[in-house]
C-alpha cells in the first residue's frame, strides 16, 4: 500500500492511485486464484504452485463460479497439488480455524444435509479408483 508521508499535497492523487492499487490487487489475485481451479488443464510444477502461493496467498480465498476453493476443485483431477494448497491453507487459515486449509469446508455444490467435503471426497475417490 502507499504511505502518505505529508510530501503529498494532492489528496485526490494520493486517493486515485491508492484506488487503482487496490483494483489491481484484487485483479491479480482473482488470476492467480482462478489459475489453481484450472490446474487440472496446466498442470504448472508444485514448484510454480508454491511460488504463486508465496507471492499471492489471498488466491487461496478465490472461489469458482460454482463456489468453490481451488483446494475443493484440485480434489477431481489435480490431486497432487493438495499437499501444498492444504500447506498454505493451513497457515493462511483456508474456511476458518480447524477445517484444515479448506480440506474440512463443506463443498458448496452438494446438499448441505450431506457434509461433503474435499477430504471424504478424496477418501471416496480414492476407494473407488483402488477397489
Amino acid at each position: 500500500a502507499i504511505k502518505h508521508n505529508g510530501n503529498l499535497k494532492d489528496k485526490k492523487l494520493f486517493d486515485d492511485l491508492c484506488e487503482i492499487i487496490k483494483t489491481a490487487k484484487k485483479g491479480v489475485t482473482d488470476a492467480v486464484g482462478d489459475a489453481l481451479c484450472r490446474m487440472y488443464a496446466t498442470k504448472p510444477s508444485i514448484d510454480a504452485v508454491q511460488d504463486l502461493l508465496e507471492g499471492i496467498p489471498d488466491a487461496l480465498f478465490f472461489t469458482a463460479k460454482d463456489g468453490r476453493l481451488p483446494i475443493q476443485i484440485a480434489v477431481f483431477d489435480s490431486v497432487k497439488y493438495l499437499p501444498i494448497l492444504a500447506k498454505f491453507g493451513i497457515k493462511h487459515n483456508v474456511g476458518g480455524r480447524g477445517m484444515r486449509g479448506g480440506l474440512l469446508l463443506a463443498d458448496p455444490t452438494t446438499p448441505q444435509h450431506e457434509h461433503w467435503n474435499a477430504l471424504k471426497y478424496l477418501v471416496c475417490l480414492g476407494d473407488k479408483k483402488g477397489g
